[in-house]
């Protein structure tokens, strides 16, 4: 199996999730349980896992209904774009103005921006088109 981090921002990762409950946080959550750099192996992971809560579930034992197996594909430079998402979200909260490329956003967030009228054409109008002088 050609397993890959799943850090690795630099290549395409195939991530095998089991949402399950996490004992070390004490909350339910998904945990990562392989990374792949093919679609092949992931899907085969994903089976595995699957099949594991399936068999457990067939045995008897206690599987929360809401267990499952899921995925994730990662593009490369995603982290590096939520890290960003994430700063520039704080600083929105606090007020700051912030630059920065949309192509450096992750894909959830988008860029608006917004040209209003100047100073200038608001006086051309005067007092007719509803705009005080």
């Amino acid at each position: 199996m050609a397993q890959v981090e799943p850090e690795d921002d630099s290549i395409t990762r195939f991530i095998v999730r089991h949402y399950r409950y996490d004992p070390s946080r004490r909350e339910r959550r998904h945990v990562i349980v392989a990374a792949f750099d093919n679609q092949r192996e992931f899907h085969a992971a994903m089976k595995r896992v699957t099949d594991e809560i399936a068999q457990r579930r067939d045995r008897g034992e206690h599987v929360d209904p809401g267990e499952h197996a899921s995925g994730v594909v990662y593009e490369p430079g995603h982290l590096r774009r939520a890290a960003i998402g994430h700063l520039v979200s704080g600083a929105i909260e606090l007020g700051a103005r912030v630059r920065f490329s949309a192509q450096d956003l992750p894909p959830n967030m988008a860029l608006f921006t917004f040209h209003g009228p100047s100073s200038q054409d608001l006086a051309d109008r005067g007092p007719q088109d509803g705009v005080p002088n």
